[in-house]
């Protein structure tokens, strides 16, 4: 089970994109907790399978379409989602951080395994609230290095997305390639968040490593979803936008299940 507290009525988009994800990672039960009846209603029509509402689940999502999570009307139960570990199917999870759902991070620690998901510009900001200076080129040209530094100082997992996906905690890291240009076009990570979420939900990672392993395979399968959507395998491809993506994941678990028993 996974559940997304994304969108808002002034990013509507980012609780369907999110959604679209976390319904196609496998997961099987997906909740969706929008800011008004009207983000639950365009996910509803858009996602039907979605269950809206609140109730305990393996995983959960924070922030994809929330400009400040501290002045969005669910800050108080995000707040609680980073915090008590109850919310949980278990009481154990995996807590996903997104967009201004990534500022939960800043002054308290996690009660389950977290990741936050910035670019190379969203790190720029968080470490420097934390009192770090690092320009975004300078992340650009060592992911590696800021990823393990990030994740020091945010007691949690960070996946900094960028040509070449980073994925460090605890000490292990993991480098996806992401060689597909059309994921730099908007709402992708909207989607890859959810699917994320939605992945750990279903893969259930029971260490620190299988937890970077499973962030890194997540971010895999959305850059061949991108491709195959593109059709970018043998060239540049065709334009795509998020919503391709979304539904070309099944796709990527085909492919790269072929691709595993070939090998």
């Amino acid at each position: 089970m996974a559940g997304l507290l994304t969108g808002s009525d002034r990013f509507p988009g980012a609780g369907v994109l999110s959604s679209k994800g976390a319904l196609r990672s496998g997961a099987g039960f997906c909740r969706y907790i929008g800011e008004s009846q009207f983000c639950n209603s365009l996910v509803l029509n858009s996602c039907p399978e979605m269950v809206m509402g609140v109730g305990k689940c393996d995983s959960f999502l924070i922030g994809s379409g929330i400009s400040d999570i501290f002045h969005d009307s669910r800050s108080d139960l995000a707040m609680r989602l980073l915090v008590d570990s109850s919310m949980y199917r278990e009481e154990r999870g995996w807590l996903v951080l997104d967009a201004g759902g990534m500022d939960l991070i800043l002054d308290s620690s996690p009660a389950v395994p977290a990741v936050i998901t910035p670019h190379s510009g969203e790190l720029q900001k968080l470490l420097k609230k934390k009192g770090v200076e690092a320009e975004a080129g300078s992340i650009l040209k060592n992911p590696v290095h800021f990823a393990n530094l990030a994740s020091r100082l945010f007691s949690c997992a960070v996946l900094l997305k960028g040509a070449t996906t980073v994925v460090a905690f605890k000490g292990f890291s993991e480098e996806v390639k992401a060689d597909c240009h059309y994921l730099a076009c908007a709402g992708t990570g909207d989607v890859l968040a959810g699917f994320l979420t939605g992945f750990l939900a279903l893969t259930k990672p029971k260490s620190e490593r299988e937890f970077v392993r499973a962030c890194a395979a997540a971010a895999y399968l959305h850059n061949l979803s991108a491709k195959i959507a593109s059709e970018s395998f043998e060239g540049p491809g065709h334009p795509i936008i998020a919503s391709d993506i979304a539904d070309n994941l099944p796709n990527a678990y085909l492919w790269a299940a072929r691709k595993d028993k070939l090998e």
